[in-house]
């Protein structure tokens, strides 16, 4: 374990992440970006059409670090097309987004030593997840579904997309629902939100099921798509509601 703080490394490494996805996500073919934009409600059949920036990274999420049919990882071309310096921090930040691994999380509230103190659903795991937003801007008990990576043993970084979770969308995914198709109406995670998915959770088998789901290819396409049609990432263009008059 590095004796430099955990505050100076993500600041570094922080840099470095948006390089190295910034230009993984120029290789990711246009028939990748649109079969992960159609999956999410994205696609207007010419171009991504997102209506809040956090679903517009989502479709590069996918694109970049986990996409859906047979396509190939824009993260995997970046470390063939550009390798780094062996040994050094970017080879190290570009190797952790090559297995970052997608979870659900319960935010606690913010470190004294800085980065986010987190629990892990369904198992409950304490971690601290280094992401700016989460440690200074986020209200502690929110939960939410991202990427890990861990460029160091003991530093956890989100890759970009924290993607909002409240009981309808949690029993969607644990009843392998199909998208909806419907109007998107815009909400904010409530207490009460947040409250149901613990009572959902109460259930043993709840619990078994979504760390079943967790570890299943394409699990995070279906949460962004949940949250979307929930309205919890924002407005989606072409799935406005309708003016009643």
């Amino acid at each position: 374990m590095s004796e430099e703080p955990a505050s100076a490394r993500y600041l570094r490494y922080r840099g470095l992440r948006g390089e190295i996805l910034n230009a993984a996500a120029k290789r990711v073919p246009l028939a990748s970006i649109a079969q992960q934009a159609r999956a999410l409600s994205l696609w207007d059949g010419k171009a991504v059409a997102p209506g809040e920036e956090a679903q517009l990274a989502a479709v590069f999420d996918l694109g970049v670090l986990d996409p859906l049919g047979e396509h190939g990882r824009g993260i995997d071309r970046q470390a063939k097309a550009a390798p780094p310096a062996e040994g050094g921090d970017e080879a190290r930040m570009l190797a952790a987004l090559q297995s970052a691994r997608f979870g659900i999380f319960r935010l606690v509230g913010p470190e004294a030593a800085g980065g986010a103190a987190v629990e892990r659903l369904p198992d409950g795991e304490r971690l601290v997840i280094w992401d700016s937003f989460l440690a200074g801007r986020t209200p502690p008990g929110r939960i939410f579904g991202a990427r890990l990576a861990w460029p160091d043993p003991d530093l956890a970084m989100t890759c970009g997309v924290l993607a909002p979770l409240d009981g309808w969308v949690l029993r969607q995914l644990l009843a392998g629902a199909v998208p909806e198709r419907g109007p998107v109406v815009p909400r904010q995670l409530r207490v009460d939100d947040l409250a149901e998915i613990d009572s959902i959770l109460a259930e043993p088998r709840a619990r078994e099921v979504l760390a079943a789901l967790l570890e299943k290819p394409g699990f995070a396409a279906r949460l962004y798509r949940a949250a979307i049609d929930r309205g919890l990432m924002g407005p989606v263009p072409g799935r406005m509601p309708q003016t009643l008059h």
